[in-house]
């Protein structure tokens, strides 16, 4: 009987790439994304595409009211302009406009509920170690944290709470991804809901610089 697992996908590079390898790794994959007042949908389009494509078991999940409850986000506060990072600028603070309070607690809390509900021992999420500087819940020492916790929650010490790419820069991650074959043109990182990616916000800036770095072909459109 294959282990099941629940997997959170925003429709971007990592999360689709952990798809993949869960499919892989012969789990029964259940995906959840969510719906959390982002300023556009195209990421969700994205993840609903990834997971149409591997006919996994995929749940999209509103929770837009935190929208009202966590401003002060980019992402989400329509006060506080997406940041345009030049090309030759680190982009670390400029992402620090980006963080969504306690939004990987808030969303493995919901995951791990329903991994619960349907008899599944893991949960994974895509956080990696290119992210660990600016978003606090993309760290090893969360994830540790919280499947301890989560493990005492639900009086179960087999239950696993994981992010595989905590240790790898987001250029292993895609290069991962393509020896699996995740179509890296259906998924979505800009920042901006436009038709195509923008180029020049920090997570067009972070794909451009993964793609060149693993020495795999961006078949991206962006616009600048």
């Amino acid at each position: 009987m294959k282990k099941k697992a629940v997997v959170i996908v925003s429709g971007g590079v990592d999360s689709s790439t952990l798809l993949y390898k869960a499919v892989k790794d012969d789990f029964e994959t259940y995906a959840l994304t969510f719906i959390y007042g982002q300023k556009h949908k195209r990421e969700i389009e994205s993840a609903i595409k990834i997971c149409g494509g591997l006919v996994v078991s995929h749940k999209v999940i509103d929770l837009s009211v935190l929208k009202e409850l966590l401003s002060g986000s980019a992402l989400t506060d329509s006060r506080v302009e997406i940041p345009e990072v030049p090309e030759t600028v680190a982009h670390y603070e400029t992402l620090k406009t980006t963080i969504v309070p306690n939004r990987n607690s808030i969303f493995l809390s919901i995951a791990i509920g329903y991994a619960v509900s349907i008899k599944a021992n893991h949960v994974f999420f895509g956080a990696h170690h290119s992210d660990r500087g600016v978003y606090p819940d993309c760290r090893g020492e969360f994830v540790k944290a919280f499947e301890h916790a989560e493990r005492l929650a639900n009086d179960n010490f087999n239950f696993v709470v994981a992010a595989p790419f905590v240790d790898l820069n987001k250029s292993q991650i895609v290069k991962l991804g393509a020896e699996l074959g995740v179509p890296y043109g259906e998924t979505w990182s800009c920042y901006k809901g436009g038709e195509i990616h923008c180029g020049i916000c920090s997570s067009c800036r972070e794909r451009k610089r993964a793609f060149e770095e693993a020495g795999v072909a961006d078949t991206t459109e962006y616009e600048r």
